[in-house]
């Protein structure tokens, strides 16, 4: 006998994926934009080897806030968690999202990141750091595209290298076997 549901006769609904803040209610939407317009992504920064998932938690908030320092941000972080799920076999690290508490914040940082970049990579581990903010479906998409794009150009061939003169003059020298300058002539280039 089949068994039948009489209190929810509608079918299931598939499961909507968020591709954008288009497809939220305003309210929604208005609130994931707030918080994407004060949110840093980390990238390249190294996982903990930990065992507990809350000393990685804590290794992570401690890597954070020293890279904040570098970056002289002056608050705390709300929220600072990493984006996908943990894998031990994992080769490259996830990115870690770093919450501020205003876009003031998010925007301190980021001119941090402009300047002392090269400073915070050449740090132990943090070679491959790469501090960016939130960005949406969209954003993301469009630079991957770009990305793909100018991996995928060809460079434009190289004129052969033309060996120009010290002083844009050419020197020519005439020696006879005597080992004597016979004649000096200048050549323009």
């Amino acid at each position: 006998m089949k068994r039948t549901n009489t209190t929810n006769d509608t079918p299931p609904q598939p499961k909507r994926s968020m591709t954008s803040t288009q497809d939220l209610d305003p309210n929604t939407a208005a609130l994931a934009e707030q918080e994407r317009q004060r949110t840093l992504v980390f990238i390249g920064l190294p996982e903990s080897n930990a065992t507990r998932p809350s000393e990685r938690v804590q290794e992570d908030r401690e890597a954070a806030i020293k890279i904040l320092d570098h970056l002289e941000v002056e608050a705390q972080p709300t929220a600072i968690f990493r984006l996908g799920r943990y894998d031990q076999k994992r080769t490259t690290p996830r990115p870690l999202k770093v919450v501020m508490p205003t876009p003031t914040h998010q925007h301190v940082a980021l001119g941090g990141w402009k300047r002392e970049r090269a400073r915070l990579r050449s740090q132990q581990n943090m070679a491959r750091l790469f501090v960016r903010p939130a960005l949406t479906k969209e954003q993301l998409k469009k630079e991957y595209e770009e990305r793909v794009r100018k991996r995928q150009q060809i460079p434009a061939p190289v004129a052969p290298a033309v060996q120009l003169p010290q002083n844009s003059r050419q020197r020519s020298r005439t020696r006879t076997k005597e080992g004597q300058r016979r004649h000096f002539k200048i050549i323009a280039v």
